[in-house]
């Protein structure tokens, strides 16, 4: 994903500025596939992107992807501004939120306020000159040539996926022509070979790859085009592409994740799904489950035989939680917030929580966290002892990151932690995530997460930062000064 660049537009406007901006625009869902914007047909809005991914191309060559276009970015202001038709085809490249404005909405308040329109062009030219130098590599090969390959590490990578459908031929073979079906040896050995698949896919088109971005991810699309059909066979696998909520890791993919209980289309299916269980990034969502059940257990501890408030935000199963109070029952001091945009999420927690009778013990918030980190919606709780969140950031630059610390900060009290959980650049699935599954997340360092720290109120570098068994997924974890 690009950096949440919208954040940083927002900032450079005044707050009566932004209210107008949410106040006059109207969110529409999109499904993965819509054409936003279509070339040389005028416009009568402009779009914000608040969640998903979109694509440019023009019509000439529509199997090259110009660029990307992330949360916060806007689209269609060239041709609002020129007031010239779109030059370029926009469609959605997975189901995405957008704010839509009415183009003559936007044009009559840049018209009657002198102030509006001064601060709006003053953005959104620093916008457009952060994109151009974002997006300037993927011009470099010419539209309509064959992008070169470096003959080595493509016959390489062909020759490991080579061996990988000959393994899945035998697999085949295997379950229908023995009468016990796979074995459990044959099983293990396929799920082994996907994993040093994984490693070795990382090696050489990932971010440490001696190839160029462009080469990498013109090698990521044949991967994605030879092992796509492999993936769609698996559940957990299948919904990480088809992203229904929205995004891969959504409450019910790391549910199934947890779970661990492979499935799919019938004996080979399953199979596969084992694989992609076997995979790194799977593995270290199990990891950073009872690495937070810690935390809780933590925090109580620094205040035996008080009430603790803990508070998840972007909660997904929250089963962290679900470990605690199944250890602790309705007795546990522990007191819970749970926020989540996904209504679905809070209904399948507030459905293990009455299972628990847990009424008393866990609130739901069905709030945008985006919002709240801007201040346009607001959580009333009382000081917090610990906040945490364990799969959202990775999802946003380093501007929201910084907002969304200051929130916590807020809601904490004097002494209390935040844990923020974010994908290690090290992460060994890195471009299996990118290139097969589509899961493109921000990746950081220790130095990121000390940086942004210090830029945020906590003022300061993280305290602690721990890491699952594998270190793919890190916690950086702060306290609030006394």
């Amino acid at each position: 994903m690009t950096n949440f660049e919208s954040i940083e537009f927002l900032q450079e406007l005044s707050e009566t500025d932004q209210d107008w901006i949410f106040q006059s625009g109207n969110e529409v869902q999109v499904i993965s596939g819509t054409q936003i914007i279509s070339q040389g047909v005028p416009l009568d809005k402009i779009f914000i992107l608040l969640q998903g991914l979109l694509t440019v191309h023009v019509d000439e060559f529509p199997e090259h992807e110009l660029s990307f276009i992330g949360p916060g970015e806007f689209i269609g202001e060239m041709a609002f501004l020129e007031e010239q038709q779109p030059t370029a085809t926009v469609k959605a490249k997975e189901n995405s939120l957008l704010l839509e404005i009415r183009t003559d909405l936007l044009a009559e308040k840049l018209k009657s306020s002198a102030a509006f329109s001064a601060r709006f062009h003053a953005a959104l030219a620093r916008l457009m000159a952060r994109r151009l130098r974002n997006n300037s590599s993927l011009f470099q090969p010419k539209l309509g040539q064959e992008i070169p390959q470096d003959a080595e590490i493509a016959t390489e990578l062909s020759e490991s996926l080579s061996r990988f459908k000959n393994l899945f031929l035998r697999a085949e073979e295997m379950e229908r022509t023995s009468e016990g079906g796979l074995t459990e040896d044959f099983s293990r050995e396929f799920v082994d070979f996907v994993y040093q698949l994984e490693g070795q896919v990382n090696e050489l088109i990932g971010s440490e790859s001696p190839l160029s971005s462009v080469k990498c991810d013109h090698l990521g699309r044949q991967l994605m085009t030879e092992l796509l059909p492999y993936l769609l066979m698996t559940r957990v696998g299948e919904r990480s592409y088809s992203k229904p909520r929205g995004y891969a890791g959504d409450y019910q993919t790391i549910e199934w994740i947890y779970q661990n209980e492979p499935s799919g289309y019938g004996e080979l299916g399953s199979l596969m799904d084992s694989a992609v269980l076997g995979l790194s990034c799977a593995r270290a969502v199990r990891n950073r489950r009872g690495l937070v059940a810690h935390q809780i257990e933590r925090a109580r501890a620094l205040r035996p035989g008080q009430p603790i408030e803990i508070t998840s935000l972007a909660c997904g199963p929250a089963r962290e939680l679900f470990d605690h109070y199944q250890a602790h029952g309705s007795s546990s001091e522990v007191q819970s917030h749970l926020v989540d945009i996904d209504q679905q999420a809070l209904e399948f927690v507030g459905q293990w929580s009455k299972d628990l009778g847990l009424d008393s013990k866990i609130d739901l918030h069905h709030l945008n966290l985006v919002y709240l980190s801007l201040g346009r919606g607001e959580l009333k709780l009382v000081p917090q002892d610990l906040v945490y969140s364990i799969g959202l950031i990775d999802y946003f630059g380093d501007e929201f990151v910084i907002r969304f610390l200051n929130f916590i900060y807020g809601i904490l009290r004097p002494g209390g932690r935040v844990v923020l959980g974010n994908f290690h650049t090290s992460n060994r699935s890195r471009a299996i995530m990118d290139h097969l599954f589509d899961w493109k997340l921000i990746h950081r360092d220790e130095d990121d997460m000390n940086r942004i720290f210090r830029a945020s109120l906590f003022g300061r570098e993280c305290s602690e930062i721990l890491y699952e068994e594998q270190k793919l997924n890190m916690f950086a974890c702060c306290e609030k000064e006394a």
